[in-house]
């Protein structure tokens, strides 16, 4: 794309360098005007912000989204989060249980969705949009505990229409 802005730009300089090139200037006014209508076009393509969304380019971004570890670190018996100055460990036996869960927002047709991880001592939401290595979170998740739940169907729902599945439950041992 470079090369056809840089290769036009040089048509139109010498059009206008030698301006009267050709017998009849309607020819030299079109291609000016041809010359600058595809510098035109050729910019607004070149720094559009709308990408093409083929194959490898959503493989790639999902390669890099389970690859982030965000504000997490893992370590065998658990991993830690970084939250504001602090800095938590939630050890992979602490975990009581794991929802999925999806809040319909008033201002936009998309719905808030995240992680609630229940321990013994505390409740943790992590939010898919504002959580930096969710995702690689929720991979590290499904590897450490046994028994999650691959069913997606929602389980709750209430009135403000907040829906949450149930991914992970701790068995009582006996």
């Amino acid at each position: 794309m470079k090369k056809i802005i840089a290769v036009t730009c040089l048509v139109l300089i010498l059009t206008l360098y030698n301006y009267p090139i050709f017998d009849d200037k309607k020819i030299t006014f079109a291609v000016i005007f041809l010359c600058f209508a595809v510098i035109v076009f050729s910019i607004a393509k070149l720094y559009s912000p709308v990408e093409k969304e083929d194959y490898d380019s959503i493989e790639k971004e999902m390669d890099k989204l389970h690859d982030d570890d965000g504000i997490f670190q893992y370590t065998d018996e658990g991993f830690y989060f970084k939250q504001k100055n602090s800095t938590e460990l939630i050890l992979w036996d602490e975990i009581i249980s794991i929802y999925s869960f999806r809040i319909p927002s008033p201002f936009s047709k998309r719905k808030q969705s995240g992680l609630e991880i229940i321990t013994d001592r505390k409740s943790y939401e992590f939010d898919y949009t504002v959580t930096p290595g969710i995702v690689k979170l929720a991979d590290q998740l499904y590897n450490q505990l046994p028994d999650w739940k691959e069913d997606y169907s929602p389980m709750d729902i209430n009135n403000f229409g907040l829906e949450k599945t149930k991914l992970y439950e701790r068995k009582h041992s006996q």
